[in-house]
């Protein structure tokens, strides 16, 4: 229900929304962008946020630009109408719940995110490592079938060439019934109440995380013109609002919302920072 909202608040101020059309990579002239290469042919500007998601690190890739970043699998489910149990939303170290307005509630298991092994492990190993070490007891590592996708995801693509983005559209996952099952279990020894909810839906989605966890907020020095909005590492809804605020300032070159030094893209990159 929210983001058609907040597509239908874009609209009523003058954007335009185009659907099912995938952005294979941009174009620059004179090193700046000039416009970005769709499936359906190019829109010229001068100025494009690029806010994919778990799609971000692939996406600049094509382009020649190293945004550290890899996908973890966060599972979800949701209840039947319960009633005799809490009212206010609850986060304990091995489940976490939230009432819904049908009286039903959205359920997951904390602390138990599941990062599958896949080529960008290896790639960005040395980025993430110190956040391993750090968070070892927070995530849960696999190997499985996504190895080999992502392996034989093509890394690079011309641009008159269809693209990844356009072959799966859509990251769509199996959620991990075993995270959610011991978390259902660990809610229900908590609070007995919850025992005998009915299960209506479980569902799954794979959250870009940057190695601090902290997103990137910000323009790409080398490519003037270019900005990054992604890495939101599992908050982009909650913050998403006022990231939106702080980016449409940064483009607008008008006054940041907020200092937006702790979202440089130069912090998790290769390229030197800017000197005064």
């Amino acid at each position: 229900m929210a983001t058609p909202a907040i597509a239908n608040a874009a609209q009523r101020a003058g954007a335009s929304v185009v659907e099912q059309c995938a952005a294979r990579g941009i174009e620059t002239s004179v090193g700046a962008v000039s416009g970005v290469v769709t499936e359906r042919g190019t829109v010229r500007c001068s100025q494009i946020v690029l806010a994919g998601g778990a799609w971000t690190s692939l996406f600049c890739g094509n382009m020649g630009i190293r945004f550290p970043q890899l996908k973890i699998l966060g599972s979800v489910m949701r209840t039947g109408p319960i009633s005799g149990t809490p009212e206010p939303a609850a986060g304990a170290g091995n489940f976490a719940f939230r009432k819904r307005l049908d009286g039903g509630y959205t359920i997951a298991q904390r602390n138990a995110n599941i990062a599958e092994i896949v080529p960008d492990s290896f790639r960005f190993l040395g980025d993430f490592m110190p956040s391993l070490v750090k968070q070892w007891h927070e995530i849960r590592i696999r190997v499985g079938r996504r190895f080999l996708e992502e392996w034989n995801m093509p890394r690079r693509w011309a641009l008159d060439a269809v693209s990844p983005f356009e072959k799966i559209r859509v990251l769509d996952p199996e959620p991990s019934s075993s995270v959610l099952d011991e978390g259902e279990r660990n809610l229900c020894g908590a609070f007995p109440a919850f025992c005998g909810m009915q299960i209506v839906e479980r569902w799954a989605g794979l959250i870009d995380v940057t190695p601090d966890a902290v997103p990137i907020i910000s323009a790409v020095p080398s490519i003037p013109g270019f900005f990054i909005a992604s890495g939101f590492s599992g908050h982009g809804f909650g913050i998403g609002p006022g990231a939106g605020h702080l980016m449409a300032d940064l483009v607008t070159g008008a006054t940041p919302l907020v200092d937006p030094t702790p979202y440089r893209y130069q912090r998790l990159s290769k390229e030197p920072e800017e000197t005064a």
